[in-house]
């Protein structure tokens, strides 16, 4: 059993399915259909829908209804507003009505994730019973935060997404790689806390296979162990993946990595079967 926990989807019906301003363009085909096509390809046999806030902003209605819609293979990840506290009815109606499993934690509008709006939505998240992804993107200065409402929700499963952005080169960041992987390595001490392995090629600096990857990503697993690992497409590629197709991204893992079939069968399916699908 693998399982995709990173795709994001995007619907071509703009008028059901509305974009924000100046949407990011996914630069292919990102229906979910295309998506199982690539799954079914790649011997993927399940997916985590991921809310595309760069193309859909707050408006879930794409992921919500493609997760009642494929309710047999998929579930999904919704982004919500920690300050708009109507967004807590959203993510009650999107788990009990559509299937949804889990909360994009983002920050709130003055750039923290420890603030009593965000402590008030992942406790929502945590009483519902589903996973919180945390995406800050690279901002190191949150992670005392993130440890916090670890500790707070103890019972609440949290996914670093991107595991901060890890990336190769230490050009135009204001954290370097060093950093990152100290950042994991800390919050790696939380039982609760899980890194998701999606940096492999767009943290990259060289085309696939990504040699200057494979040490951080190795580091990463052994911070966490395979059992709270759990790795994720991008897709669609031609906009997150610099050129890697859906393919590659899964054989990185299965052939250039030297992962052993324990670890593999850990980080490809069953921490995220654990996480978002029950098991």
């Amino acid at each position: 059993m693998i399982v995709d926990a990173h795709p994001h989807i995007y619907s071509s019906d703009k008028t059901r399915y509305p974009t924000i301003d100046d949407p990011w363009q996914p630069g292919e085909s990102g229906e979910v259909a295309d998506l199982k096509v690539r799954m079914d390809a790649a011997g993927v046999e399940r997916a985590v829908f991921i809310q595309t806030s760069t193309y859909y902003g707050w408006d879930n209605r794409y992921v919500m209804d493609s997760v009642r819609e494929n309710a047999s293979w998929a579930t999904g990840v919704v982004t919500l507003s920690p300050d708009d506290p109507a967004h807590l009815d959203v993510l009650s109606d999107a788990v009990e009505n559509h299937g949804v499993r889990g909360l994009r934690g983002t920050t709130d509008s003055d750039g923290l994730i420890g603030s009593a709006n965000v402590r008030r939505l992942w406790s929502h998240a945590r009483d519902l019973g589903i996973v919180v992804n945390c995406m800050v993107l690279d901002d190191l200065d949150r992670v005392p935060e993130i440890e916090r409402l670890a500790g707070e929700l103890g019972d609440l499963p949290i996914v670093i997404d991107h595991c901060f952005m890890l990336n190769a080169s230490n050009l135009s960041q204001t954290f370097p790689l060093e950093a990152k992987l100290a950042a994991l390595e800390r919050l790696a001490g939380r039982s609760n806390i899980c890194a998701k392995l999606t940096p492999g090629a767009h943290g990259s600096g060289r085309v696939y296979p990504h040699e200057d990857m494979h040490d951080p990503l190795k580091r990463v697993i052994e911070y966490f162990g395979p059992d709270r690992c759990v790795w994720g497409s991008n897709f669609p590629n031609a906009l997150w993946s610099k050129g890697t197709s859906y393919a590659q991204n899964l054989t990185l893992f299965t052939e250039e990595l030297g992962l052993s079939v324990a670890e593999q069968e850990a980080i490809l399916g069953t921490t995220a079967m654990g996480l978002w699908f029950g098991g």
